[in-house]
């Protein structure tokens, strides 16, 4: 058989919180303690979730989608990334060439001018009636 004791009354204080018809009064109450997003010792209504910031729902298809077209984008990046830098070497190779081609032209041009220059301004001297001075470090005398 099973016996139970009476309930003993617990000692505890009275509920001091202001009841729900002084609530509406506080709505009086000007500043802060107006403003929509404070709710301290109050609770909220289950219909009004005011709640701050949320992500929006998304579903795993649309994330997945997301991921698979940012990573193909990241991929064509990439693929232009080396194909730019490879174009780069070739142009920079083809100028190192393109100066190297130049330097020899203007080596064997100057070379060139040196073995005919002399030669012919000595001709067209001759046909324009010039007479050939010599050594240019001859000791002119002067004869009083």
């Amino acid at each position: 058989m099973l016996i139970k004791s009476p309930l003993k009354k617990e000692k505890v204080k009275q509920n001091k919180r202001r009841s729900s018809s002084k609530d509406k009064k506080r709505s009086t109450i000007k500043g802060a303690a107006r403003s929509k997003g404070n709710h301290y010792g109050r609770r909220k209504q289950p219909g009004n979730q005011d709640s701050g910031f949320s992500f929006p729902k998304l579903k795993p298809w649309k994330v997945i989608v997301g991921a698979l077209a940012i990573g193909a984008l990241g991929i064509l990046y990439l693929n232009h990334v080396f194909a730019t830098q490879q174009l780069l070497q070739e142009v920079q190779q083809l100028e190192r060439e393109y100066n190297q081609v130049k330097r020899m032209h203007e080596d064997y041009r100057l070379t060139y001018d040196r073995m005919i220059g002399p030669a012919d301004i000595y001709e067209n001297a001759k046909d324009a009636g010039f007479i050939n001075g010599g050594p240019a470090e001859k000791v002119i005398e002067v004869e009083k």
